[in-house]
């Protein structure tokens, strides 16, 4: 793509096939102004988000992915994806602007409502090898930003003590942590294995944050109890819920009631990044007016269900706020879109209702119509599709080390010539230069073709 995007505020990239989409971002990335692409679903925000690190290492990539649980479910969201979007907003937060930063999300994730970024700027916590470290003043506060107790640490969010040692699993690590005291000094920071309880590696400090999106302090039950009453009237004074949380405990699927735990109205992943370049990936329109009209569907389900319920004794009340109280309604969704003059993608090669600029990218040739006759009709038509495209750079994609030998392999035994590993997307590329059709590790599911580039995928 040899087009300039400076000026597609508010405009349209047509002609981005699946894949293809880390390349167009790519003319967005500026140290000076942060990048939030909104892509249709959890599918494609993962693969964008990973070809984006694989493609470009220097630039800061941040997932920020949807709960996992419908619209008013009666559970949490799993624990692994609160910690891993807790550990987004945190560095969303303290972000420096030192290097360029994208925020990959999804609609599901975008229309949210997310905690104050305020909760974020108040908790963190650093320990250091070497400082000294007052138990009990550290216990009482990881306990205050809503870490469990448990008697072994198995999950993001929990923590156990065992004499001079505390086992803590904070929000961005993909391991626990372990945090030996010599009396009151830090004496060693280690990660190590739930399962095995080994040593895996150390580090010398770590910063702590919340452990989710919720913090059941004194402050946030006051203003849960004082809310919910005003909401829900006396009734309300008299369910589980209600009672657990007046006491100060956790409880299954309170994530559903965020606004009523802060004192003001939530903000969204925009204000998060009041500055940033927004780009709307393929078919998010539509994904968008799908997750709404599902957000109404199970409101008014839940709404009903309370009406037939209310009376009975017995029964357990579910009682849900509005959707406009925990979502971006469509229309608040494209204001805000308008407002940042975001950037959309299509497939198309035209959309009538925007001025577009054509990426020239198309779907890679699918070779499944000669798999059905034999291997040898697949590695003929992939080596006449890389003769046919010998001027671009010919990059095959392989999920992992195995499949990547085993395909060198098989592109040896048919004749395939000039394919070489690479170790990475720079390599790959210098490896072009020399007409070479290098094999890298990337999680491409579609292959691509434009003006510069033929990417395969496995």
């Amino acid at each position: 793509m040899q087009y300039d995007l400076k000026n597609l505020a508010g405009k349209a990239v047509t002609s981005v096939c699946d894949g293809y989409e880390p390349l167009v971002l790519e003319k967005f990335f500026d140290i000076k102004k942060p990048l939030l692409y909104i892509a249709s679903d959890g599918v494609s925000l993962a693969q964008t988000a990973s070809m984006l690190r694989f493609m470009y290492p220097k630039i800061k990539v941040l997932e920020f992915p949807a709960w996992d649980t419908v619209p008013y479910d009666r559970i949490s969201p799993n624990t692994a994806i609160i910690a891993k979007r807790v550990d987004t907003l945190s560095q969303i937060v303290f972000y420096d602007g030192k290097e360029p930063l994208v925020v990959v999300t999804s609609i599901g994730a975008v229309l949210q409502k997310l905690p104050p970024a305020k909760i974020f700027k108040n908790a963190r916590k650093s320990v250091k090898v070497g400082e000294k470290l007052n138990f009990d003043n550290f216990l009482h506060y990881i306990t205050m930003n809503g870490y469990t107790r448990v008697e072994q640490v198995m999950e993001a969010g929990e923590y156990a003590v065992r004499g001079d040692i505390i086992d803590i699993f904070p929000s961005g690590t993909e391991q626990p942590l372990r945090i030996d005291l010599f009396d009151d000094e830090i004496e060693r920071i280690r990660f190590f294995d739930a399962v095995s309880q080994r040593t895996i590696g150390e580090i010398k400090e770590y910063d702590f944050q919340v452990a989710g999106e919720v913090v059941p302090d004194k402050q946030s039950v006051r203003y849960f109890r004082e809310k919910y009453r005003e909401y829900f009237g006396a009734e309300g004074m008299h369910d589980e819920m209600y009672e657990a949380i007046s006491e100060g405990r956790k409880y299954m699927g309170m994530e559903n009631w965020l606004p009523l735990f802060y004192e003001d109205a939530l903000p969204s992943l925009f204000d998060y990044l009041p500055n940033a370049s927004v780009v709307i990936g393929r078919n998010c329109e539509e994904a968008m007016l799908s997750k709404w009209a599902g957000i109404t569907d199970y409101y008014e389900a839940r709404a009903e269900a309370m009406k037939i319920k209310q009376g009975k004794t017995g029964e357990e009340i579910y009682r849900p706020l509005s959707p406009e109280m925990l979502y971006m309604t469509a229309d608040l969704f494209k204001a805000k879109t308008e407002q940042r003059q975001a950037t959309y993608l299509y497939s198309l090669s035209a959309v009538a209702e925007r001025q577009c600029v054509n990426a020239n990218a198309i779907p890679g040739r699918d070779f499944v119509h000669a798999r059905h006759i034999s291997n040898a009709a697949v590695y003929e038509e992939l080596n006449n599709y890389l003769i046919e495209n010998g001027r671009l750079n010919r990059i095959i994609c392989c999920y992992s080390q195995g499949s990547r030998e085993r395909l060198l392999t098989l592109m040896n035994e048919y004749k395939i010539k000039d394919a070489v590993v690479a170790d990475d997307w720079q390599a790959a590329l210098k490896l072009c230069l020399q007409k070479k059709i290098p094999l890298v590790l990337a999680d491409l599911a579609h292959g691509f073709k434009d003006e510069q580039y033929c990417l395969i995928s496995e």
